[in-house]
């Protein structure tokens, strides 16, 4: 049997999941509570392709493949989204209280990634 530990980077990867087919099918729910606008049907593309194709194809690479080097490189992704998120804080001054949800989600999806090199 497999223990939670095991199971951790392939949650992660259904998280990842979950938010490229949102992504995809609603780049709106992100743009909105972002203050991005999308000016034209390009832009909605590339949101569609950043947030939702990109996440969909990654996450189902590694449901697929299950290969551990293909969970760490996932961790060390969302790990530098986490520490461009903190650079923003400075560069950016993007504040501390609007950026706690993505905090959560960017370490929170590494971790899930990485669980197994530290757990």
């Amino acid at each position: 049997m497999e223990t939670l530990i095991e199971w951790l980077p392939r949650i992660g990867a259904i998280i990842m999941l979950i938010i490229g087919l949102v992504g995809f099918f609603k780049p709106q729910l992100f743009t909105r509570n972002l203050g991005i606008e999308m000016n034209g049907p390009m832009a909605v593309s590339e949101m569609r392709t950043v947030m939702g194709g990109l996440n969909i194809g990654l996450a189902t690479a590694a449901l697929l493949l299950q290969e551990p080097l293909v969970y760490i490189t996932l961790g060390v992704a969302w790990l530098f989204g986490l520490l461009a998120r903190f650079y923003s804080l400075l560069a950016d001054k993007s504040g501390f209280k609007a950026s706690i949800p993505a905090f959560v989600i960017d370490g929170g999806l590494a971790f899930l990634f990485l669980a197994n090199l530290f757990l």
